[in-house]
């Protein structure tokens, strides 16, 4: 044996991948890419969806609570019940539809347009009151297909009449309170309330002074003051005077639909909010005692309610939808709000219908 060879391991040759092999690795790395994409295209829309749904139900669930709270309080003044209108005084000047107090605490307005509607005032039955819906393009407007409701009620303020009660002065004297502090400005609409009477009257001052605040209003000329003689029971409450409605931010149509209140503000003038984003449609039906015994009868559009003092309760219906399209197929579902029907809308958005029906606790 040659020396020269020994303990050497002979040649080998190494070969590379071939062809063939490099792409059936790249097709299954490919199989796998495609297939990780797709798990992560999933998910995400799952997530998307998921997120949408809970943002719908929050919004729902805002909404409502807005509403109940206000129309369980409808027509609250006080002690005093069952006030008719020429009961209430209104000094403020001029004597607007939401510084006029309403007893009955609701005026409803039900969507009646079918066809080439446009959103006008008219659309509604009755019409709706420009007083709370002013013209302009910067003010927000209710559109077409949804209710509107005007809720009036007093709201407290924990403190009472300590001077100055009689109608031969053009001002009131309170108690002041710690709680009352910052609370009363110039131009919040107040309203004066006992057992018997209630007069609603504009801020034009108010000044501090040893444990009292004396308030002076803005009067009518023609009617400049107090109506009633009130004692020192008589509770001193703001006026609250709120529309709901459905509108578009900047009244544009690439906005979506959201639950709008318009009320009382600073200085006594109108301010629309943007409560919930989302609601597409709201709808309500009134509840009428129609025998007495304090419990509805029949639920009715406002021109067919008899009696305002003696609806006992209200349907509430909102359609709340995504925000964006999030959905495979077109919505071609009909909705059932407050016994009145929605839809279909052939979109991609997902919606919810969410009704309730809320006792008004001051008729009886």
């Amino acid at each position: 044996m040659n020396g020269r060879h020994a303990g050497k391991c002979p040649h080998r040759q190494i070969a590379g991948l071939s062809i063939v092999e490099l792409m059936v690795a790249l097709t299954i790395g490919l199989i796998l890419l495609l297939a990780l994409t797709r798990l992560f295209v999933i998910s995400r829309s799952t997530y998307t969806l998921e997120e949408s749904l809970a943002r719908v139900q929050e919004s729902g669930r805002f909404a409502m609570e807005f509403l109940a709270q206000d129309i369980r309080m409808a027509g609250y003044a006080g002690c005093s019940a069952n006030l008719s209108g020429t009961q209430v005084g209104n000094l403020v000047d001029p004597p607007a539809s939401p510084t006029t107090f309403n007893p009955d605490g609701l005026s409803a307005y039900k969507y009646t347009c079918s066809s080439s509607c446009s959103g006008a005032l008219t659309e509604w039955d009755p019409d709706l009151p420009s007083d709370y819906f002013p013209s302009g393009s910067s003010e927000i407007q209710p559109i077409a297909g949804s209710d509107v409701i005007i809720i009036q009620r007093a709201d407290t303020l924990s403190t009472h009449l300590t001077g100055n009660a009689t109608p031969s002065n053009a001002n009131i004297q309170i108690i002041n309170t710690t709680e009352l502090a910052g609370n009363i400005s110039v131009g919040d609409i107040l309203m004066v309330s006992d057992c018997k009477a209630a007069d609603i009257i504009k801020v034009n001052s108010a000044s501090s002074g040893s444990g009292k605040k004396t308030v002076t209003h803005i009067y009518n000329p023609t009617n400049n003051k107090l109506t009633h003689s009130y004692g020192n029971d008589a509770e001193i409450m703001k006026l609250i005077s709120r529309v709901y409605f459905v509108g578009r931010r900047s009244n544009s149509t690439s906005n979506p639909p959201s639950l709008y209140r318009r009320e009382i503000g600073n200085g006594g003038n109108l301010v629309a909010q943007e409560l919930v984003e989302g609601v597409n449609v709201m709808r309500f039906a009134y509840g009428e005692d129609t025998t007495g015994d304090k419990v509805p009868d029949i639920y009715r559009n406002p021109s067919s309610v008899g009696n305002w003092r003696k609806v006992m309760s209200v349907r509430v219906g909102l359609l709340v939808a995504t925000t964006s399209n999030v959905d495979q197929e077109a919505d071609t579902r009909t909705y059932d709000l407050a016994g009145n029907a929605a839809g279909p809308y052939n979109d991609k958005q997902r919606r919810r219908a969410f009704n309730s029906t809320v006792q008004v606790r001051n008729h009886f």
